[in-house]
Formats: C-alpha cells, structure tokens, sequence
C-alpha cells in the first residue's frame, strides 16, 4: 500500500482527520513541525511524526516507504520544497482560504508560492473561488485539482425543518473577523423587536470572544442571545437539530482573509437546518440563491436582516431549500465521495489505476 506523508498545522479534530488518515487504499504518516502542534492527545499515535526531528530527508523517506508528499496549507507546502528536492517525491499542496490571500503572510509570501507553482505537482483548492485565486497568481491550471471538503453524512442525518414556531437562529465558527458575526449580532437586532421570541446561539472561541461579549452588552441582546465557547465537536449535531435556522454571515475581513468554503455551512445543510448565508469566496457554490437556501450581500447588516425576517416570516420555501441542501451535500459534499476523488488523485500522480 502506498504511503502519504502529510504536514498539517496541528494535530487536532479539526485539521483535516480524514483527509490524512482515511483515505481509501493510501497509508499515512502525520507529520507537524513540532511536539507543541500535537494539541489532541487521543490522536497521537506511532504514525505522528515532527518535521523538526528529521534530520536526513532522504534517510526518512527510505526508513519509512514514502511514496508522495502532501502538505495542507500553502504555507506548508513551502516548508516541504527543500524536503521535495533532496527526495525527488512528488508534492500536492492543499488551499485552504487564507494561503490564497497575503493575509498575515510573511515577507515573500507570494514569491514563496510562485516558487511552489513551479515545483509542486498539484494543488487541491478546496473551491472553485480558491482555485481561480491560485491559478491567478500563476498557478498552472493543469496541476489545479478542486478537491471539496466533505461531510460525514452519518453524523449529520437528514431531519426536516421545524415547523413548531420556534425561532431559534444558530451560527458556527471561530470568533475571527472573517466569520461575519458582528453582523449577524447587529442584522438579529435590528429584527428582535419583531420576533421577541427569537434567540441567536453563536458558538465558536477565537480572538473576538471580548469584543462579541462587549457587543452583545451595547446592542442589549439579553437573553435572546448565546455565545458558546469550546463546545465539543461531537455536540454540533445535537445543537444543530436544536435550531431553526443556520446563518453565515461570511465576509473578506479587514486584511484581505477569505472562507473557502465554510464546512458548519455543508454540515447544516446536510442536517436540513434552512441555510441562509452570504455571497462570499466559495459559498455560491454549494448554495444558489433560492434553491438550497438564500444568499446575501457580505458585509451588509441591512440586507441580512431584511432575509432574517424574510425566513423567519415565511416558512413555506423551508422544505424545499432543505430537501434541495441535503441533495446538494449528499452528491458534492459526501466525505466518503470526496476521500475516494483524492485516492483518485494521488493514482494520477502515482501511475495508479
């Protein structure tokens, strides 16, 4: 079995699990650069290794039979061109969102990733948007592969829309700029008066936990208002099918950051919450407007809660926008659809059937 040696930037549930270790046919070895990065115990096994304790590229590879080399930002896959060159193995790097922007990046950034277009043998943007950016910046469009992240549909079962009157708004992500939750906090305010009965549940961690919590004290949000910190993985399913609409209000940030495309966006949609999301980076491809749920403009509290209320208001589309996501995910989105195309991938690379 041919192996893969992958460098993401932690070890943790949400840096891509499946698209190192379960990929159909392809063994794996967990590479990140130091000990510090391997943050969830429970995935530390023999097979994760530390970049900073490869002394011998070549002597690695040998010892440990590896076939091909994948690392899962572009950032990473900078740091594995001298790893490429002193092994002659081939190279896919996976963009993720801001690897495809000079959000935050080093002197040389761009440089460094005209240097990896030329070297690499292919890249996987994990969107249509991602990969006309890569290919913009003088990626070749031959060695661009769109390999979408996928849901595992077993944890998020289909269940149909609440029609109980309940107006419980969910959104899921890290508390960054990007996300969009300031919006969506000012968009709910603008309605609450309208629905006193409404909540809006936010759960994520990040840098702006302070300054949502200052936010939600100014707007007077009270109690229709939750902010959930370091909620579980295994607990989104359960507080999904808890809500009666999921929102994302998505937005190029201040410095230039983008989503790809927002994975809470397809688990959602796959658990048949009405989506109602931005017109933002990769997010039209998974929801046309008025056919897997509604799109609006990024950055705009007017037009976001103008649509809140529009949902809230008329349930009689919610059936249709849900059956029509859970369609969508199960034939773009599926995880086990997508871990399959990426063994197909590396066999193009490989010389496999």
């Amino acid at each position: 079995m041919p192996k893969v040696m992958h460098l993401n930037l932690r070890v943790d549930p949400t840096q891509y699990i499946p698209q190192i270790r379960d990929i159909p046919g392809y063994d794996y070895i967990h590479l990140v650069r130091q000990p510090k990065y391997m943050i969830n115990l429970p995935l530390l096994n023999e097979q994760v290794h530390y970049l900073s304790e490869i002394f011998s590229p070549k002597e690695y590879v040998k010892k440990n039979k590896i076939d091909l080399l994948h690392a899962h930002h572009g950032q990473l896959g900078q740091l594995l061109l001298p790893f490429k060159e002193e092994t002659s193995l081939p190279l896919v790097t996976s963009i993720r969102g801001r690897d495809a922007t000079l959000a935050n990046q080093p002197v040389g950034y761009l440089d460094g990733m005209k240097l990896l277009f030329d070297q690499g043998e292919r890249f996987f943007p994990v969107c249509q948007y991602l990969a006309q950016q890569i290919n913009m910046w003088g990626c070749p469009a031959e060695k661009i592969r769109v390999l979408y992240g996928g849901v595992d549909l077993d944890l998020f079962p289909y269940r149909a829309p609440n029609h109980n009157g309940t107006q419980n708004i969910i959104s899921i992500g890290r508390l960054v700029e990007k996300k969009g939750h300031h919006i969506l906090m000012q968009a709910f305010n603008k309605i609450k008066s309208k629905f006193p009965n409404a909540t809006l549940t936010i759960i994520g961690g990040g840098e702006l936990e302070e300054y949502l919590k200052s936010l939600a004290s100014q707007l007077n949000l009270g109690t229709s208002f939750r902010l959930l910190n370091r909620v579980p993985k295994a607990m989104i399913p359960e507080l999904m099918g808890q809500a009666d609409l999921f929102c994302a209000a998505s937005l190029t940030s201040s410095n230039g950051d983008v989503e790809g495309i927002p994975n809470t966006i397809k688990e959602a949609m796959a658990t048949g919450i009405p989506v109602l999301a931005t017109n933002h980076a990769g997010i039209p491809e998974i929801i046309k407007h008025n056919q897997e749920g509604i799109l609006v403009r990024e950055n705009d509290i007017n037009h976001l809660a103008q649509a809140l209320e529009y949902m809230l208001m008329d349930r009689s589309s919610w059936d249709r926008f849900s059956l029509s996501a859970r369609q969508k995910v199960e034939q773009n989105f599926d995880q086990n659809k997508q871990l399959l195309l990426q063994a197909k991938y590396y066999d193009e690379l490989l010389g496999g059937s």
